[in-house]
């Protein structure tokens, strides 16, 4: 008899890793994978989303290996936030670099805006201060790059997203999601519509177009293609920031509860009770969403 399980995936930045869970909560399986980072020129960083997408496949491949009596029931995402993926819609083939978190190459295009007068509006609208980190400017970096990009984006032949979308389309064969706590740290979600804002798209000059369907952080969106030793058909059921997902794992349901994180990068996540507008440099963001709202 073949035992249910739970595959999980968490996409991040120098490492990609996959888990069995099963019925119990044990893991009954585990695989990861390094990943190269680039450093083209000084303050920038990037990886190759092939390399990101064919980590994904070999952990998977080698955890149901090892596992051979496993019948994965569903599929979870967790990924690295901020980070931009970019790819053709037809070939699914990537336009350009992953732009990660670390990178600061958009600071000057930051600074511009900043000096148009847009941060507050783009704060009490996101909950974020205009800052490279964010996914925004990256969107509109790549775009800029591109021979008519902004042509071929406004057409929806570009595809972009955070690694969790990236991942996502590729699990699928062609699914193009994301989940509210990914889409609150790309500077292009209201937080109080927990919707993309056109006002916003604007400011940034990224079309609608390029943009993943928002979904919920949990329930089905997607069903796998047949991916080497993954059978197709198995429900993708989540897709969540990877320190949204520790926050959750970690019963941190309720104001008060504080989740840190060590890892790549260092932060602290709390909830709160409602929307907060934090005047001393800490950003709002959506923890997760179990519907359309939060």
């Amino acid at each position: 008899m073949r035992e249910r399980v739970v595959l999980a995936i968490d996409q991040g930045t120098t490492n990609t890793k996959a888990l069995l869970v099963d019925e119990a909560g044990g893991i009954v399986a585990r695989a990861s994978r390094p990943l190269g980072v680039a450093y083209p020129q000084p303050a920038w960083v990037e990886q190759d989303a092939r390399e990101i997408w064919r980590s994904v496949r070999e952990c998977v491949d080698e955890v149901l290996e090892a596992w051979p009596d496993a019948e994965p029931v569903a599929i979870g995402i967790s990924n690295q936030r901020e980070s931009v993926v970019g790819w053709e819609r037809e070939t699914g083939q990537p336009i350009g670099p992953v732009v990660i978190w670390q990178c600061r190459r958009t600071a000057p295009q930051c600074d511009e805006l900043k000096a148009q007068g847009r941060e507050a509006f783009v704060h009490e609208r996101t909950g974020l201060t205009i800052d490279p980190l964010f996914s925004a400017t990256k969107m509109r970096w790549l775009l800029d790059q591109l021979d008519r990009g902004q042509e071929r984006a406004e057409a929806g032949e570009i595809c972009f997203g955070n690694t969790d979308a990236w991942v996502a389309w590729n699990l699928t064969g062609g699914t193009h999601v994301t989940d509210s706590s990914n889409a609150s740290r790309t500077q292009l979600l209201a937080l109080e519509a927990v919707d993309w804002d056109e006002e916003l798209l604007g400011i940034f000059g990224v079309p609608r177009a390029v943009l993943p369907d928002l979904v919920p952080s949990s329930g089905e969106r997607g069903r796998s293609v047949a991916l080497g030793r993954l059978a197709a058909g198995v429900p993708l059921a989540s897709q969540i920031g990877d320190s949204h997902a520790a926050l959750s794992g970690q019963a941190g349901f309720h104001p008060g509860s504080i989740k840190a994180t060590y890892g790549t990068g260092s932060s602290l996540m709390t909830p709160t009770s409602g929307l907060v507008h934090s005047t001393h440099g800490l950003s709002s963001t959506v923890a997760w969403a179990t519907a359309r709202e939060t």
